[in-house]
């Protein structure tokens, strides 16, 4: 055996005894998909306005747009808002004119919901994602289409090498988006909005 060959085996051991939490990735299916666009029946000008009032921090610290729910990990429950007015770095889209209604909501990395879809050993996996609200003028309606990108789950923990050195980091495993909680966001709107006849999300059966 040769000596490089040695080294490598050695740190593929320590990178694999390292590894704490991690299970094998459940998706549980869903009854049908939600719906991830909403027609409103209020002005554009109005819809963007007011959704910038629901998605303010100091609303979402009042009322969450996720459930509180037990989690390994600390969530972080308020989704920071970025319009064409705070634009830090999505200048060039909101410079469309078609986009200039538009609104991000992330966390910076950081989940913000234990998922129903994504579960691991233990129960449901944290998940992470950004979100993009695109508003768009329909007659006297305004249709609001929510994408979910940069979609991941926490999958327990691996050993590697950060900004601060070597350690424990979280083991996060790309998902495709669920529709749930791109669904969650639009009734969030809907409720702030006074919309009260909008279905309920669909979750996965019991």
């Amino acid at each position: 055996m040769s000596k490089n060959f040695a080294v490598a085996l050695a740190v593929a051991l320590v990178a694999v005894s390292c590894s704490h939490n991690v299970s094998r990735i459940q998706t549980r299916s869903l009854p049908g998909a939600n719906p991830t666009s909403y027609s409103f029946p209020l002005p554009t000008e109005e819809v963007h306005t007011r959704a910038l009032q629901a998605f303010s921090i100091d609303h979402q610290v009042k009322e969450r747009i996720f459930p509180k729910s037990a989690s390994p990990v600390s969530l972080q429950f308020v989704l920071y808002p970025q319009s064409s007015t705070n634009a830090v770095s999505r200048k060039a889209i909101f410079a469309d004119p078609a986009n200039a209604h538009d609104i991000y909501l992330d966390t910076s990395h950081t989940p913000f919901v234990v998922s129903s879809v994504y579960r691991g050993r233990d129960g449901g996996l944290p998940f992470i994602a950004t979100f993009r609200l695109h508003l768009a003028g329909s007659g006297s309606d305004t249709v609001v289409t929510v994408t979910a990108a940069d979609t991941e789950v926490i999958n327990g923990t691996k050993f590697g090498i950060g900004s601060c050195g070597p350690g424990q980091k979280w083991n996060c495993v790309k998902v495709q988006p669920t529709t749930v909680e791109e669904y969650s966001i639009l009734s969030y709107l809907g409720r702030y909005l006074g919309i009260t006849n909008m279905p309920a999300v669909i979750l996965p059966a019991q």
